[in-house]
């Protein structure tokens, strides 16, 4: 209950501070810069050199990969069935198959389970949701951005996106490099650092809150909520019971599975003209919903 009260209170702190702070966006964009520089990378350095490799590890991410197909073939099949709109349809579709399992993500992961079902879930996050924004969901973007927006894909615009994004060369680096004497030297500042992600987490998405719903929005919303929030970790359920009976990837690939829908393509999607009313109120709802949705898993779990 101390957890829940927690993460409400923080998301409150970041919704309410966005009618007295005189420049939300900049404040939104200096948090983003702490939370990808310093928080995430220093959870990766701590938690991944303790991980024994094992190709079980990539099940995380493979599920990822295989939802976003399934999902994303589900919510377009939903969306011709209900004739949505065609930059509705782009958004519904990006947001559905992405989770947000890195920004509430690590720290719910944190707040709930231990040290190893953390590493699996970084793996889920980093090989999975951050590649899959890296590469499919630009081209979606890409496709449904509406004519002359400048939104283009190139090879090199999506490696260069990949390889200089900080938690991900944080991986590569604990992953490969013998960094277990300078991470255990530098384990109290790592640890501080990363110990900031879940309330800055929680502040950014406070602050980019919209709750107003439109009524021609309402089917839509439903549709990606359910997909991403319901049968999104239905699947991980049916998959791994097939597939692995290793409890914390079992724990990390359903849990991540169940975030709500990720804040970094919603804002990319907006940028683009996909919808942007759709995305911010999409965004904000499935966020809410999670603060009791993700306690349950956990519970259940």
């Amino acid at each position: 209950m101390q957890t829940v009260a927690f993460i409400v209170g923080f998301f409150l702190v970041g919704y309410l501070a966005k009618f007295r702070v005189n420049n939300a966006a900049f404040t939104v964009k200096w948090l983003n810069n702490y939370i990808i520089y310093l928080a995430m990378p220093s959870i990766i350095l701590l938690k991944i050199p303790a991980l024994e490799f094992d190709v079980a590890m990539l099940l995380p991410a493979a599920f990822a990969w295989t939802w976003a197909l399934l999902g994303g073939l589900s919510m377009l099949a939903i969306s011709r069935l209900l004739s949505f709109p065609k930059p509705l349809e782009g958004a519904a579709i990006l947001l559905a198959i992405l989770g947000n399992t890195s920004f509430l993500g690590y720290p719910m992961v944190q707040a709930f389970f231990d040290d190893e079902v953390l590493s699996y879930a970084i793996f889920y996050d980093q090989l999975g949701s951050f590649l899959m924004l890296s590469t499919a969901g630009l081209i979606l973007i890409a496709i449904y951005a509406p004519t002359g927006s400048g939104h283009t894909v190139s090879l090199f615009g999506v490696v260069k996106r990949v390889f200089t994004f900080p938690p991900f060369l944080a991986l590569i680096v604990a992953s490969f490099l013998p960094i277990e004497p300078a991470v255990s030297a530098l384990s109290g500042a790592l640890t501080i650092l990363g110990q900031l992600l879940m309330p800055m987490a929680l502040v950014v998405i406070g602050l980019q809150f919209q709750p107003q719903l439109l009524p021609e929005h309402r089917a839509p919303l439903i549709c990606a909520i359910g997909l991403k929030m319901l049968a999104a970790p239905m699947l991980a359920i049916l998959m791994l019971k097939f597939t692995t009976d290793n409890p914390a990837i079992v724990k990390a690939t359903i849990f991540e599975a169940a975030m709500p829908c990720m804040i970094t393509p919603g804002i990319m999607a907006i940028q683009a003209g996909l919808s942007p009313r759709f995305c911010a109120t999409l965004l904000g709802y499935s966020t809410l919903l999670s603060f009791v949705w993700l306690p349950l898993i956990a519970s259940w779990l």
